[in-house]
């Protein structure tokens, strides 16, 4: 074992081990089947999180501009949020989209033990291959989702693509060198280890502990990958920065109406996260000649598909 692996290890484990540190089983499988009163325990802790979503927009974005208006919930997990939107925002339609059959299903049935409505449904399918018609949805909304998405230009451009013009994309993700950005909380709550060891250390170290601690996850941390960044990344992440994001966005047909790093600790919390969050938003007002992301706890973006002029014109009578 390499020094750099036993160190990586040793950190892990003491992570483990911090008093803050718990909800581990929410990343299995067999956790998210467990229900209290026919709802999986993993959809009502996201429905009891609904409103978090909305509060970094200061205002920008409420639950209740979802009135009226079709909704696509891209990345929605086990469902509690998407039925949130449906009960407190009251959409015309709202559609929760994952990737994964067994989510899906776990949504499909507990969502519908909070709210048996006909306007809700979720769908299997890829951010990169959206599969729905042309100018869908007023609304995409999306939490935690594009850290993890294969390719996030083609996500944008179908996201793009399935809006009705004038119609939004609000996103929330963590840039992937903010401080706790590497996704391994399941395992320990120490940040900045993806900025000391390599992805492939840091899988090997979490693999470890798993064979000892199997009850932290069902499976084992698949290898590192090469993203579209083309470089090597944590599994199930695609390295994206708050630099590479103000380039894609660039790139893309959207118009930006707001792109804001939120900084680290911005949720809710006690004095000591008061003092984080203030010494890192004003870090984040300095021209770092490095990545900001180390002071970045999200970045949040609202991104709006115009309306083309001609369109515009037969409206206008013109």
């Amino acid at each position: 074992m390499s020094l750099s692996l036993k160190v990586a290890t040793s950190l892990m484990r003491w992570g483990s081990r911090n008093k803050r540190f718990g909800h581990q089983d929410f990343y299995t499988a067999s956790f998210a089947r467990q229900t209290e009163g026919g709802v999986s325990i993993a959809t009502r802790r996201e429905f009891e999180d609904g409103a978090g979503f909305f509060r970094p927009f200061d205002g920008s974005l409420s639950v209740e501009d979802f009135a009226g208006k079709d909704v696509l919930d891209l990345g929605c997990g086990h469902g509690g949020r998407t039925v949130y939107y449906l009960l407190h925002g009251q959409p015309r339609s709202i559609t929760g989209l994952e990737i994964s059959f067994e989510r899906t299903s776990v949504a499909r049935e507990s969502a519908r033990r909070i709210s048996d409505d006909d306007r809700m449904g979720f769908a299997i399918g890829f951010g990169e291959s959206l599969p729905f018609c042309e100018a869908s949805f007023d609304i995409i909304i999306s939490y935690d989702v594009f850290e993890h998405v294969s390719h996030l230009p083609h996500v944008l451009d179908e996201c793009y693509r399935t809006l009705r013009p004038g119609g939004r994309l609000y996103a929330l993700f963590p840039p992937y060198y903010g401080p706790r950005a590497h996704h391994l909380d399941f395992i320990t709550t120490l940040p900045f280890l993806h900025h000391v060891f390599s992805p492939s250390v840091l899988v090997e170290a979490a693999n470890a502990i798993l064979k000892e601690q199997p009850q932290f996850r069902d499976v084992p941390v698949s290898l590192s990958k090469v993203s579209y960044l083309k470089r090597e990344v944590l599994p199930g992440l695609n390295g994206t920065t708050e630099r590479d994001f103000f380039r894609v966005i660039s790139r893309s047909p959207f118009h930006a109406e707001q792109v804001n790093l939120l900084p680290f600790a911005w949720g809710p919390g006690g004095a000591a996260k008061r003092v984080v969050r203030n010494f890192c938003r004003l870090m984040l007002k300095l021209p770092w000649p490095f990545t900001r992301d180390i002071f970045a706890g999200a970045i949040m973006c609202v991104l709006r598909k115009e309306v083309r002029s001609q369109e515009s014109g037969v409206r206008s009578g013109h």
